[in-house]
């Protein structure tokens, strides 16, 4: 059987992305013996990391679609796997989903998660043409117009999908709104790469202690001298700032002007253990707050959506607030009392994957049916 996956932007600096796609490459070869994994990505270097092929990563970058569509016919299958595709870039994904079902090829979501904004480039009014329509009254129209033909698009070929599993219940009820109310409840792949076993959980009297931090440059934060004084009252408690970027150029460079030294790996395997050696990690990107949960440690998350809510919604906790709007002082509290909580945040994390995985391997199970069904054509 050979399955293709893709609809994500692989191989494009987001360490995150990369985790979902090796949590579903192993899923798949743990679960199909024998499954031959084609990967659209734009990073070479993929196809000896996890054993797959390669091919360009169709809709995104300038690759365009051309050319998809002889792939797609060489697959049993196409996987559109992970990330917030359904509210970020749904247009390039519900294309790769058409075409390939144009050419008879079975087609699958998996794990896709839909933030409650839409991506704002795509579906805000812009420039000039804003200014315009500003003129005449007809933003919110235009914008309701917007969203109106997506979920179009989405009630006319998600039904034609043999499965869709979403990241979470959240997820799923948004996307029930925009069109189509078949969605399963999943979970994220990257927690199939849960490390915690292998590392030593951080005992409550070592020094110094210790946050790990990413901060994005996407919707980035509004009130950096807050930020800035929050980083001072850390350093100014005895502890240490470790950066662990999540994009290693962009997030990097914004953790570099805020003085904080990053750590020099840039794959999921070196995020979750740098995690581990981390009392808590504070973050504006969701896979960090997986991974660094993977690897045992708790973590905090500033909003850029609803994203990062409904993860840590899976540990009864809720964000620090958003990009836009966060009271930094009461972060610092909850940075500094993080140590004293590690029995609960553990007692809290087992129960929560415990669910996770349950979920997960659900649908797994019903993925990997719908998969065989498909074998051959």
């Amino acid at each position: 059987m050979r399955v293709l996956l893709g609809g994500i932007p692989l191989g494009c600096d987001n360490i995150g992305d990369e985790a979902i796609i090796a949590g579903v490459v192993k899923m798949l070869k743990e679960s199909v013996p024998g499954v031959e994994l084609t990967v659209a990505t734009n990073d070479p270097a993929t196809a000896q990391l996890l054993g797959v092929e390669v091919v360009p990563p169709f809709g995104f970058l300038d690759v365009g679609f051309e050319g998809f569509a002889a792939v797609a016919r060489r697959h049993d299958a196409y996987v559109w796997c992970g990330a917030t595709g359904l509210s970020d870039y749904p247009d390039a994904a519900l294309t790769l989903l058409e075409l390939a079902q144009k050419e008879g090829v079975a087609t699958f979501v998996w794990g896709v998660g839909m933030d409650d904004e839409l991506n704002p480039v795509f579906f805000k009014v812009h420039g000039k043409r804003r200014l315009l329509l500003g003129c005449l009254g007809l933003v919110g129209w235009y914008e309701r117009r917007l969203r109106g033909k997506l979920r179009r698009r989405i009630a006319a070929i998600l039904p034609r999908c043999r499965g869709a599993w979403l990241r979470d219940p959240e997820s799923a009820a948004m996307l029930a709104t925009m069109g189509f109310a078949g969605a399963k409840v999943a979970a994220d792949s990257a927690i199939l790469l849960d490390e915690s076993t292998n590392h030593e959980p951080r005992t409550t009297n070592h020094e110094p202690r210790t946050l790990g931090l990413c901060i994005s440059t996407q919707r980035q934060v509004a009130d950096l001298a807050g930020l800035k004084g929050l980083l001072s009252d850390v350093r100014s408690a005895g502890w240490k700032i470790v950066g662990i970027p999540m994009n290693p150029k962009t997030d990097r460079a914004l953790l570099g002007k805020l003085g904080v030294e990053c750590i020099p790996g840039s794959t999921p395997e070196a995020v979750m253990a740098a995690a581990a050696e981390c009392d808590v990690v504070l973050s504006s990107r969701l896979h960090l707050l997986i991974l660094a949960a993977n690897a045992g440690t708790p973590g905090l998350g500033i909003a850029r959506g609803s994203k990062l809510a409904n993860w840590l919604a899976n540990f009864g906790r809720s964000v620090e607030g958003s990009v836009y709007d966060c009271k930094w002082d009461k972060v610092a509290e909850h940075v500094f009392a993080a140590p004293n909580d590690r029995g609960g945040w553990e007692a809290v994390r087992a129960k929560a994957y415990a669910a996770l995985h349950g979920r997960l391997e659900a649908a797994r199970r019903e993925l990997v049916l719908g998969l065989e069904g498909c074998n051959g054509k």
